[in-house]
């Protein structure tokens, strides 16, 4: 039993082990967070002081400057005739203190935007374009990085070769100039501006390399973007995107030295259009004043939205031709029984007369065949029937079965041949008791 236990013993011993391990690394990764974040907040704490320090010597000297200038000896009386040349010179003393509150304001606005520069973290968040090897944005990229710059203020790190000696704000600065055009860098070509870059480590040094990238070559790459610009065609593409492509060319002709006018560009625009739009290009080239390229581009887009439209189909109207060789099969509410082919003469009249054969009316349905009934205008006279196959009702006899087959409703079931026959031996019978009155006059 004891020699049982002792595994148990030793594995528990391990496991209690490891967990003063963890916990104890745990613990030294907790001090050396702090440790690292101490150092982060006296390095802030640092250059917050060197801010103000530089904001104290700005004051300070320009307070010595304004002493200086009051304590200098007053200038010499001038002659009479000089002395209405430079009336303004009595408001020198004002002007300059203004003057030197102006600079201050300034100054202390840089240091502040400075230190918020110091804060950006992720310079992607304001330049969204990254740069490739093969990248066609350079333009899109060099505008949005100036417009970083210059909301911090840093435009000269860039733009101007001169380089301060002896001061640390602006290497500082210079250093968050650098990381800000190397994160929006791909790798490939990080190695490859480092490398033309190498001749000095400051930002200028590195803007000149990326641009030799870019703009190296200048004659060269001018002629193809210029032969491009000059034979190209819209084909399949569409108006926003030929003028797009169109744009961007200019764009990239204007960045090599060789700008593109805005009434060639027109031009070229007109000039690469397809069949399509050939009637909007005649009416473009004759436009007075001559259109500018972005009222081309809405011409053109407008046009194109008008050829997607679906267009109205004409109404069309339905013609029933009625005639005497007409082989329609009427509907079955129309269908009257003993009459399977009268022509229909009116609305009311053969309705009422299909209601007077099985309802014992007064016979308005004849009326109805003859006159055309009240609501069909003149129709045409139904042909009497006084045959073997029987007669039609009259106010003398309502009653009156018509002999003969019926004509059957469409889906009705067919009744057996013996019934067919019985009725019709009994509607001969009938006939032959009755006899039609003549028609009224």
């Amino acid at each position: 039993m004891a020699g049982s236990l002792h595994p148990s013993a030793a594995d528990n011993e391990a496991e209690r082990k490891r967990q003063e391990d963890a916990r104890a690394a745990q613990a030294a990764a907790r001090r050396a967070a702090l440790a690292r974040a101490e150092e982060a907040e006296a390095e802030a704490a640092a250059a917050a002081n060197e801010r103000d320090a530089a904001a104290a010597r700005v004051r300070a000297a320009l307070e010595r400057a304004a002493q200086e200038r009051a304590a200098a000896d007053p200038p010499l009386e001038d002659p009479p005739e000089d002395r209405d040349e430079d009336a303004s010179s009595l408001f020198d003393g004002p002007r300059t203190s203004v003057q030197a509150a102006i600079a201050l304001q300034e100054a202390t606005a840089v240091l502040n935007l400075h230190a918020q520069a110091v804060a950006v973290q992720n310079i992607r968040h304001l330049v969204r374009v990254v740069l490739d090897v093969t990248s066609s944005s350079f333009a899109r990229w060099r505008e949005q990085f100036l417009l970083a710059l210059g909301k911090y203020s840093l435009q000269g790190h860039v733009l101007q070769d001169d380089r301060p000696l002896n001061s640390p704000d602006w290497e500082r600065m210079d250093c968050v100039v650098r990381s800000w055009l190397y994160g929006t860098l791909s790798d490939n070509l990080h190695d490859i501006v480092r490398h033309r870059g190498d001749q000095g480590d400051t930002a200028r040094t590195t803007w000149l390399a990326i641009e030799s990238q870019f703009l190296g070559n200048r004659e060269a790459r001018a002629l193809i973007l210029d032969a491009k610009l000059r034979t190209l065609v819209q084909g399949d593409l569409s108006v926003t995107d030929y003028c797009k492509l169109l744009k961007t060319t200019a764009d990239n002709l204007a960045d090599l030295g060789e700008p593109v006018s805005d009434r060639s560009l027109v031009l070229n625009l007109i000039r690469g259009l397809n069949e399509r739009f050939v009637s909007v290009g005649r009416h473009l080239r004759r436009s007075r004043p001559f259109p500018s390229f972005l009222e081309a581009c809405d011409e053109l887009t407008l046009e194109e939205l008008t050829m997607g439209a679906p267009t109205p189909s004409p109404p069309t109207a339905l013609v029933a031709s009625i005639g005497s060789g007409s082989s329609s099969p009427r509907p079955a509410s129309q269908q009257i029984s003993g009459h399977p082919n009268t022509e229909p003469g009116g609305g009311k009249g053969g309705g009422f007369g299909g209601k007077n054969n099985r309802r014992g009316a007064r016979g308005r349905g004849g009326n109805g065949g003859h006159r055309g009934g009240k609501g069909g205008g003149s129709g045409t006279s139904a042909p009497s029937n006084q045959g073997a196959s029987g007669s039609w009702p009259t106010h003398y006899n309502p009653w009156l079965i018509v002999p003969g087959p019926r004509p059957l409703l469409r889906g009705a079931p067919t009744q057996p041949p013996h019934q067919q026959a019985l009725l019709a031996q009994q509607g001969a019978f009938l006939a032959s008791q009755q006899h039609p009155p003549a028609p009224f006059q």
